[in-house]
């Protein structure tokens, strides 16, 4: 009973996520960019340069820098790594880009 409790959850988990084996093709998550010179709310944007530490940033982009997908999407943006200075993950999952 036990094997078939783990052998159900399985196959859910693999027919939720669609496949099995992530394609390369897939590897760049979804995401959106906003720069903050579109953002208009100035206690938003006090908060996100807050949060903006050198740190943080540095953090951000080593991640983005490690996956080379969203790199090519982002340069085909003019998107330069460099100017990304934070990011919040979205409640379907994407992550959106702040860029200075």
């Amino acid at each position: 009973m036990k094997r078939f409790y783990t052998a159900f959850l399985a196959v859910g988990l693999i027919i939720l996520t669609g496949s099995s084996t992530p394609t390369r093709a897939q590897s760049a998550k979804p995401f959106k960019v906003i720069y903050l010179s579109d953002i208009s709310n100035h206690g938003e944007k006090a908060l996100i340069r807050t949060r903006a530490t050198k740190s943080r940033v540095a953090a951000i982009q080593t991640e983005i820098n490690g996956d080379r997908a969203l790199v090519s999407q982002l340069r085909a943006m003019n998107i330069q790594i460099r100017n990304i200075i934070g990011a919040d993950r979205a409640m379907n999952g994407s992550v959106i880009y702040y860029v200075r």
